[in-house]
């Protein structure tokens, strides 16, 4: 009962926005079919919006009834002439038509007419798409980090290679790379397969031959996937922070330990560890860490707490009491405030005049507010506790953005290297440059994984059907309505390729016919088109079975 209960309440939690979604997609799909279908002189008998019994319709003054039915998995335009809701041809009508009623039907059309009213569903996918994408380009921009490597992990493919810390990355396979994302997208696509890298050290450019390892990845969410990664990162994952008689502490983990590995697996972020250890509350970890220059392996036993994730359920999850913050000084810059002031590396922050703090970035915010005033800090250092007095000074600083700007510093980090980020900003024509790009990705990418998963290097399991988009609808609704357009334009793309393979009974199949039909100079025997439908139903059957196996085996695995 338990289990059936949470399954009802997954579907409700996620059915409006998975409605919404869907229900979008299929509007502007089947209203290119309408247009071009209008525009072709062919008449049109009904607009669908779901399958089934009709809910509600209205019919309009050219004879198209418009209606919203039952099943709000997908949608239909109906023509003059067709048979059902797959636009097989109705042969018994046809042939009793008028030649004036034959000119309006969709069979009677001439050939690149059918093929453009066919067409024009998947195109307006890939329009929408693009518009979605430079809208959001255009209002909010985006945030991005150059490519240069914080982090190398142990083991992995970009150190056996030999990339090292501080190596720009410049191309891959001979193509340019601007930013880390890029470098992520491409990796990601090639597990398996040697890769190029170029990257500029020291001045000069070489080039390092790579295979990416396939990994297993959980989003925020945890929803799992399968990625080629070659084992670099943006940030050092150094401990500065180890909880009180917390496992990592019981085990001997101490601030100032850098992770290496968790039961083997390389770790690059606290992303990856925090993902790793709350995958196994109650669980035996070995935790690998770097400590002056050794490595060393410490067995720890996960502790399990209660939290609640963003799709609002309550689950357990393991914590080892290890924190990516933590106001300890991991150092001091020459001739800084907090060099003249005495402080010194491994000292923990207490407070700020009085003020209790829990990071490093705290102390940096107070200062920047109180320059030429001396600030009185509470320091612990050797189980002893301190005052000590520090007056922050103006000083020029580089922000994560590139910017030069000055403030107030007393000169101390956390030890965490800064990503360094840039904002770009897009006018209307660049957003809409960018939201083209993003569409090509898009099909590009599905393509490396249709031929990932042919070539044995992915597994075939990430194919998902309606659970899973009703899940990933819901999900995105908890990060606001921009994440649930920008999933609404990757659904657009995915939905405008599946219409293009050349299935029976998908808008591709029907334009392989009409490639068909041009060659021969008549179209297919009626014989042949009814066995090509049913074998192209099987298979789109088969599909949606196999995807919706792969939803549910997600859902209890």
């Amino acid at each position: 009962m338990g289990g059936a209960a949470s399954f009802i309440g997954f579907l409700t939690n996620n059915v409006i926005t998975f409605v919404f979604v869907l229900s979008l997609l299929v509007f502007v799909h089947e209203m290119g079919h309408y247009l071009v279908g209008r525009w072709s002189g062919i008449r049109i008998m009904a607009f669908s919006i779901g399958f089934g019994p009709e809910i509600l319709g209205h019919t309009d003054r050219h004879g198209t009834r418009w209606k919203l039915s039952l099943i709000p998995l997908g949608g239909y335009v109906r023509f003059f002439g067709d048979e059902d809701a797959s636009s097989k041809t109705d042969t018994d009508q046809l042939a009793a038509m008028t030649e004036e009623a034959r000119a309006q039907s969709f069979a009677g059309a001439k050939l690149w007419k059918r093929a453009a009213t066919v067409a024009a569903g998947p195109i307006a996918n890939f329009i929408l798409a693009i518009a979605i994408f430079a809208v959001l380009f255009s209002v909010y921009g985006r945030t991005v980090a150059d490519p240069v490597v914080a982090m190398v992990t142990r083991d992995g493919a970009a150190a056996e290679a030999g990339i090292e810390p501080g190596d720009r990355l410049m191309a891959i396979d001979g193509v340019k790379v601007k930013t880390f994302d890029e470098v992520q997208r491409y990796v990601g696509l090639r597990p398996g397969r040697t890769i190029v890298l170029t990257v500029e050290r020291d001045g000069q450019m070489r080039d390092f031959r790579i295979m990416p390892k396939l990994v297993e990845d959980t989003d925020q969410f945890g929803n799992k996937m399968e990625m080629g990664r070659i084992g670099i990162a943006l940030v050092d994952p150094l401990i500065t922070g180890v909880e009180p008689n917390g496992p990592a502490a019981k085990a001997g983990i101490v601030a100032g330990d850098r992770l290496i590995a968790a039961d083997g697996n390389a770790i690059a972020t606290y992303y990856d560890i925090g993902r790793y250890i709350g995958d196994r509350p109650g669980k035996s970890i070995v935790l690998t860490i770097q400590r002056n220059g050794e490595i060393r392996d410490f067995p720890i036993v996960a502790e399990t707490l209660t939290e609640t994730d963003a799709s609002g359920n309550k689950k357990d999850v393991g914590s080892i009491g290890i924190a990516p913050i933590d106001p300890l000084v991991a150092s001091i810059a020459p001739d800084s405030p907090a060099e003249a002031a005495g402080l010194e590396l491994g000292d923990r922050i207490l407070s700020v005049d009085g003020q209790a703090v829990g990071s490093i970035s705290e102390v940096q915010r107070y200062a920047a507010s109180h320059v030429d005033k001396p600030v009185s800090l509470s320091v612990e250092r050797g189980g002893q506790t301190r005052d000590v007095t520090v007056t922050p000074k103006k000083s020029a600083e580089t922000d994560i953005f590139g910017t030069q700007i000055e403030i107030a510093t007393i000169g101390i980090t956390d030890g965490q290297k800064p990503i360094r980020l840039r904002y770009e900003a897009y006018g209307p024509f660049q957003a809409l440059g960018e939201g083209v790009k993003q569409t090509g990705s898009i099909v590009s990418g599905t393509f490396e994984y249709i031929a990932n998963v042919i070539g044995g290097y992915m597994k075939a399991d990430q194919l998902g059907g309606p659970i899973r988009v009703a899940q990933l609808s819901g999900q995105m609704a908890t990060l606001g309505f921009s994440a649930v357009l920008q999933f609404a334009a990757i659904l657009s793309v995915s939905i405008g390729l599946l219409n293009l393979m050349p299935v029976p009974v998908l808008d591709g199949g029907h334009l392989m016919f009409y490639a068909i039909e041009a060659v021969r100079g008549k179209p297919l025997g009626a014989r042949a088109q009814d066995i090509a439908f049913r074998i192209g139903f099987a298979m789109v059957l088969s599909l949606m079975v196999f995807a919706t196996w792969n939803d549910i085996s997600s859902r209890i695995g």
